[in-house]
């Protein structure tokens, strides 16, 4: 928490945290490849005073990761989803198609909810196994 004493500047008010691509560290090649740049890195730090090695540990990290990741763009279009597969494709146009069934009937009402439950747990499980 900042002192009331000091003031917050428009830069700071407006700086959010960088974000990776870190889906991509699943690759060897790119793991290794980000390793390698951070290894690189963190041999060039100044560390005379705990400050300066922070912030060296800080700006080696975060120039690492730009370089072998790349920056993860807020654009839905941009993001991965890790855990989409075809069954989780299936059981969502399943879901879909039961849709409409839900104003006709109680019995419908009950399978389209047991689909809908089906469905999340099944996107639970996946994003669970990473």
């Amino acid at each position: 928490m900042i002192p009331p004493t000091q003031e917050i500047t428009d830069e700071e008010r407006q700086c959010k945290p960088k974000r990776y691509k870190l889906d991509l560290l699943q690759d060897p090649s790119v793991a290794s490849l980000y390793k390698l740049r951070l290894s690189q890195k963190l041999t060039q730090i100044d560390d005379s005073t705990p400050t300066k090695l922070y912030d060296g540990l800080v700006k080696s990290i975060h120039q690492s990761a730009e370089e072998s990741l790349g920056d993860l763009d807020n654009g839905r279009d941009e993001k991965s989803l890790y855990w989409w597969n075809d069954s989780i494709k299936e059981s969502i146009e399943e879901k879909r198609a039961y849709k409409w069934l839900t104003l006709k009937d109680s019995e419908d009402r009950k399978y389209y909810t047991r689909i809908s439950w089906e469905v999340k747990k099944e996107i639970i499980k996946r994003k669970n196994e990473f």
